[in-house]
């Protein structure tokens, strides 16, 4: 193996490594779960957006008849 193969897997080392140092991979868990709730809010099911949209536009529709 060459050199470059080399650091390659001494980069990879210390980097999973750095995961398990003081509570590394509790962070690691923590932040995958948050951007995992954050997608399902942005993306998640579409029927859920639809009848979000639907139940804004009915609020601003009685705004509207109440002027």
């Amino acid at each position: 193996m060459n050199l470059s193969k080399y650091l390659l897997l001494a980069a990879m080392a210390l980097g999973s490594a750095s995961v398990y140092a003081e509570g590394g991979a509790e962070r690691s868990k923590q932040f995958w779960e948050a951007f995992r709730q954050d997608q399902a809010r942005l993306y998640g099911d579409q029927q859920q957006a639809i009848a979000e949209r639907e139940r804004k536009a009915q609020a601003k529709a009685r705004e509207v008849a109440k002027d």
